[in-house]
C-alpha cells in the first residue's frame, strides 16, 4: 500500500486566515510529506464556493515541484470537460519537465452544476468531453502532428513541442463510478481514482474483459480525513455526526469520511480499506480551518505508527 496525500486548498468560512497563509502552509505541508516518506501530493480544484476552493492547481503543483526532488505530484482531480485539453496537454509537459518527471494526471468528470453553467459547457457532455480531451491530450504527448475533429474538439496542425519527460506521458487515473464511465476507463486500461467505490468492482470485471491485467494497473482509492495522534484537535473538536460534515452550509462540495482519535484507533478504522483491493490510500489531512501545526502533528503520527503497520496490505 502507498500513500498520498490529497490537498483540497481552501479555508473555513467566515475563519480569520488569509488565503496566502493558508497557501503557504498546504506548501510546507507537502514539503513535510516527501520528507515522511509519502508517496505523492494531489491537489483538487473546484471554484465559486464558499470556502474558496483552489480553482487552479497546477501552478501550486509547480510550487510543490520545485521544493521538492522525489515525491510525486499530481491533480485529484483535474475536472477536464471545463478545460481546453491542448492546454492542459502543454500545462503537465512543462509540470513533468519542471518536477523531473514525477507527475500524474488524475481526471474527473465534475459534479457541480454550476461551475459548468458558469463556463457554459452543457452539463450532460462532462462524459464525453472527458474522454474525448484525453484523446487530444494523449495525441499531444506523442510529439507528432495532428489535427482533430470530434464531436465536441476541433484542433487544427497541433505539434506540441515540448516533451514529457515520462513516456509516452504522465500516468492518467480518472476517478470513475458511473457506469459508462467505468466502462470507459477500463476499455483503455487508465488507472482508477476512486477505488473502494461503487465502480471498483465493474472497473476490474471490464480490465479482464478488454485484455487488460489488473495486477498492472493501480487503484487509489476515495479520500479519507484521517487525524492521527489525538482525540481531536482544533475544528475537528466541533465535527457533527459522522456523514454530516459535508451537509454543513457553506462548506464547498462535499466531505470525505473522517478517521479520528489516536494512531491505534485511526489504524483500526483505516482497517476496512485492507481488502479493498488498492494500491494506494488516498489520504486529506488539512480540513478547513484545521490549525497547519495540527496537521503536521497528524501527519507525523500517520507516518510513525501507522504506514508501518499498513504499508504491507
Amino acid at each position: 500500500m502507498k500513500f498520498i496525500v490529497s490537498m483540497g486548498i481552501r479555508k473555513l468560512p467566515g475563519g480569520p486566515q488569509p488565503m496566502h497563509e493558508i497557501y503557504r502552509d498546504f506548501l510546507e505541508e507537502a514539503v513535510l510529506a516527501e520528507e515522511l516518506g509519502f508517496t505523492a501530493v494531489w491537489a483538487s480544484e473546484h471554484r465559486f464556493s464558499p470556502d474558496a476552493w483552489s480553482p487552479s492547481p497546477v501552478p501550486f503543483l509547480a510550487a510543490v515541484a520545485a521544493r521538492t526532488r522525489r515525491i510525486r505530484i499530481g491533480t485529484y482531480v483535474l475536472l477536464l470537460p471545463l478545460h481546453n485539453p491542448v492546454r492542459i496537454a502543454e500545462d503537465f509537459a512543462v509540470l513533468d519537465n519542471i518536477s523531473g518527471g514525477r507527475v500524474d494526471l488524475p481526471l474527473g468528470v465534475g459534479s457541480a452544476t454550476e461551475e459548468f453553467h458558469a463556463f457554459g459547457v452543457p452539463f450532460g457532455e462532462r462524459l464525453g468531453r472527458m474522454f474525448e480531451g484525453l484523446t487530444v491530450i494523449e495525441r499531444c504527448f506523442t510529439g507528432e502532428r495532428f489535427s482533430h475533429q470530434g464531436k465536441y474538439y476541433d484542433f487544427h496542425d497541433v505539434h506540441m513541442t515540448t516533451p514529457t519527460v515520462q513516456q509516452p506521458g504522465p500516468p492518467v487515473w480518472v476517478a470513475s463510478m458511473g457506469e459508462q464511465s467505468v466502462r470507459r476507463t477500463a476499455r483503455r486500461g487508465y488507472h482508477l481514482a476512486a477505488g473502494a467505490g461503487r465502480g471498483h468492482a465493474l472497473y476490474e470485471q471490464q480490465l479482464r474483459a478488454h485484455g487488460h491485467d489488473p495486477a498492472t494497473r493501480r487503484i487509489a482509492s476515495i479520500p479519507v480525513n484521517p487525524e492521527a495522534g489525538s482525540i481531536g484537535s482544533g475544528a475537528l473538536e466541533r465535527l457533527p455526526p459522522v456523514g454530516e460534515f459535508r451537509n454543513l452550509p457553506g462548506i464547498g462540495h462535499g466531505g470525505a469520511p473522517f478517521a479520528v482519535g489516536t494512531s491505534e484507533t485511526v489504524a483500526e478504522m483505516l482497517s476496512a480499506y485492507r481488502d479493498k483491493r488498492l494500491t494506494h490510500l488516498v489520504l486529506t489531512f488539512h480540513a478547513p480551518g484545521m490549525a497547519s501545526e495540527a496537521v503536521r502533528r497528524s501527519m507525523r503520527a500517520f507516518a510513525r505508527d501507522i504506514m508501518p503497520a499498513i504499508g504491507g496490505w
